[in-house]
C-alpha cells in the first residue's frame, strides 16, 4: 500500500512539474508573440510613413506622387472603370463645381459615393483616422466622417 501511495504521489509530483514547465514555456512563447506583435506594429508604423517622413494619419492632402499614382491606376483601368468613375457616374455641372475642399457633401452627392477599389486604395497613403477615400462623380475624394471634403483628385476624361 505504501509503495502504491509513493508511486501515485510521485506521478502527481512529476505531472505538476511537467505542467509547470509547459506553462513556463508557453509564457515564453507568449512573450515572444508579444515581441513579434510589437515588431509587426513597428513595421506597420514604418510602412505608414509617407514620403515626407510623416505618419499617414497626417496625410490630409494629395501630393504630386498621389496624383501620379492615381493617373497610372486610372489609365490601367480606363477600359473598364469601376463604379464612380464611369461616364454615367459623372456629376451634373451644377454639382461638379461644388466638389472642392471644405464642401460638405449634401444628400444628393452622398448618394453618388462609391468605395475606391482595394488595389487603388493600397497605392495611396493610409487615410487619417476617421477619413476615407471615395469616388464621387468621377473623382477621388478624401472625406471625413461628416462628409466634409478635404481634397480632390479631379479625373478628367483625358486624364
Amino acid at each position: 500500500m505504501k509503495i502504491s501511495q509513493f508511486v501515485t504521489g510521485g506521478t502527481l509530483f512529476l505531472f505538476a512539474l511537467t505542467a509547470g514547465a509547459v506553462q513556463a514555456r508557453g509564457q515564453g512563447q507568449d512573450n515572444h508573440g508579444q515581441d513579434q506583435h510589437d515588431q509587426d506594429r513597428h513595421d506597420q508604423d514604418h510602412h505608414d510613413q509617407n514620403r515626407d517622413g510623416q505618419h499617414g494619419q497626417d496625410h490630409m492632402k494629395f501630393d504630386d506622387h498621389d496624383r501620379q499614382v492615381s493617373r497610372d491606376w486610372y489609365n490601367a483601368h480606363r477600359d473598364h472603370p469601376p463604379m464612380g468613375l464611369r461616364s454615367r457616374d459623372r456629376l451634373p455641372e451644377r454639382y461638379e463645381s461644388r466638389l472642392h475642399e471644405g464642401y460638405v457633401l449634401d444628400p444628393y452627392m452622398r448618394s453618388r459615393i462609391y468605395a475606391v477599389p482595394g488595389d487603388y486604395n493600397r497605392n495611396l497613403p493610409p487615410a487619417p483616422r476617421g477619413f476615407r477615400y471615395v469616388f464621387v462623380g468621377g473623382h477621388t475624394v478624401l472625406i471625413d466622417g461628416d462628409y466634409r471634403v478635404h481634397d480632390v483628385i479631379h479625373f478628367e476624361l483625358n486624364f
